[in-house]
């Protein structure tokens, strides 16, 4: 009888010390679960900032510079042009006095960019090209500019000052820009691959941590549901849930964004840089032509100028010798020559490394308005072709006044209007680019914040809540 009593007794002692157990781990684990999800709190904000601050980088801080060493290439460009014109018009010409304020008007612009520049320089090369090209810029070219608005009255003096202006800018300072313009894009095209992994490796960190917390509140359900018999935990299942579905969503969320940084550096931007390095060879032409009028007894060095820097135009845009003779467009519509951008995929070694290495504009349409734009800019140039050859026999039956008018009116027919509705042209290239890149930065300027707070703050709060919830009605249950 004793020895029953004993047995019935052991039960109800041990009863309480289980109880006290379960309830133990019960708040154990729920403890490693706040303090789980307030690491992954931590490393989404980490991964978050980390990711914005990279394309921050990028769009404002890369692209500033990048943007400032092309601005200030087309001002200078436009200055020298100005100087040309205004050294070959004759005073009473109404464009003489207009010629005469786009030489300060561009000018200062270069000025403003080049301030924008020095301010952002960051390697030794960077800096050893800007000083390059701002030490001759004012030593060289614009003394020259300035002794040949002194000089004016002096044909032949005003003319040979114009000749030194544009041989400072030929080979000192534009060199020297694109030298800059292209560390600059390096730079940018460098900064957009290692965010690409930065990111990457933020995401890892969070995925590991956001699903140990979600494997964790998993286990936790079903260890409980096995200690109170019920079926379901509503404040943990709730939280587990709640854990499985944020971590996916951040890291697929985060995971995008290294192809959203490529669509911005390696698409968007390389045709950007691709109009920019156009409209140097463009404005090179240009001046060629003006200079040939100017001096005229070196006409066939100008003559050949001029070839050389529109065949380096149509090489960066469709990569073949005359290949701008050929419509990119089928019948008139916005459709893409597909034979034309197969000619400029295919641009030999050669023709290649004449313009850099860099791939022709029809060989990397990514938007639709793009070969639209490139259809104009190039009956444009087709155009402005044959305004030169028409000039060239000006030149040569040494008609220079008839000369000087085609070069340097505005009338349809005339070099001028030609070559500004290819600039035009060739920007609304730019600009389509332009837009997606800007478009991409402006979207997750938002989405990024937003995120961070909507999945990696607040979600987990109330994650953090569903397992406090929990636990309590589980405790008070064992």
């Amino acid at each position: 009888m004793t020895s029953n009593v004993a047995n019935l007794k052991i039960p109800s002692t041990r009863k309480p010390v289980t109880r006290r157990q379960t309830r133990f781990m019960l708040l154990i684990y729920g403890g490693l679960a706040l303090l789980l999800s307030l690491v992954v709190i931590v490393q989404t904000s980490s991964a978050y900032r980390t990711a914005y601050n990279l394309f921050q980088g990028i769009a404002v801080v890369n692209s500033t510079k990048v943007n400032a060493a092309e601005e200030a290439l087309q001002r200078l460009a436009n200055t020298s042009q100005a100087t040309a014109d205004y050294t070959a018009l004759t005073s009473d010409t109404p464009l003489y006095e207009q010629a005469q304020n786009d030489i300060f008007r561009n000018f200062q612009r270069y000025r403003d960019q080049m301030f924008i520049l020095q301010s952002n320089l960051q390697s030794d090369d960077e800096k050893s090209a800007f000083t390059v090209a701002d030490t001759y810029t004012y030593s060289r070219f614009w003394r020259h500019v300035g002794n040949l608005m002194a000089q004016r009255s002096d044909l032949t003096a005003a003319r040979q000052e114009y000749l030194f202006a544009d041989s400072q800018l030929r080979t000192r300072i534009i060199p020297a820009l694109q030298r800059l313009e292209a560390l600059n894009f390096d730079a940018m095209v460098a900064a957009g691959q290692r965010a690409g992994t930065e990111i990457s490796q933020q995401v890892y960190l969070l995925a590991v941590f956001g699903i140990i917390l979600a494997i964790g509140l998993t286990v936790l359900s079903f260890w409980l549901r096995g200690k109170v018999r019920r079926f379901l935990t509503p404040g943990i299942d709730a939280a587990l849930v709640l854990g499985w579905v944020l971590v996916l969503i951040m890291v697929f969320n985060l995971l995008a964004l290294p192809t959203q940084l490529t669509l911005m550096t390696n698409d968007a931007y390389f045709s950007i840089s691709g109009v920019s390095r156009v409209l140097v060879e463009a404005n090179q032409a240009n001046r060629a032509e003006s200079s040939a009028i100017i001096d005229s007894d070196r006409k066939a060095d100008w003559y050949k100028q001029f070839d050389d820097a529109a065949q380096s135009v149509e090489l960066r845009i469709c990569g073949q010798p005359d290949c701008m003779q050929q419509p990119f467009t089928v019948g008139g519509s916005n459709q893409v020559n597909s034979q034309v951008v197969l000619s400029a995929q295919s641009i030999s070694s050669a023709n290649a490394a004449a313009i850099d290495n860099i791939n022709p504009l029809l060989a990397r349409l990514t938007y639709g308005d793009e070969v639209a734009a490139l259809e104009k800019a190039r009956q444009a140039f087709v155009d402005f072709l044959a305004v030169d050859a028409t000039l060239r026999q000006k030149i040569d039956g040494g008609d220079t006044k008839s000369a000087v008018e085609l070069n340097t009116g505005t009338a349809a027919g005339s070099s001028e209007e030609a070559f500004d509705r290819f600039v035009t042209a060739i920007n609304d290239v730019r600009v389509v680019n332009q837009q997606t890149f800007d478009n991409i930065w402006n979207t997750q300027k938002e989405v990024l914040p937003r995120n961070q707070v909507l999945y990696g703050v607040a979600g987990y709060l109330i994650l953090m809540g569903l397992v406090v919830v929990g636990v309590i009605h589980r405790f008070r249950e064992l």
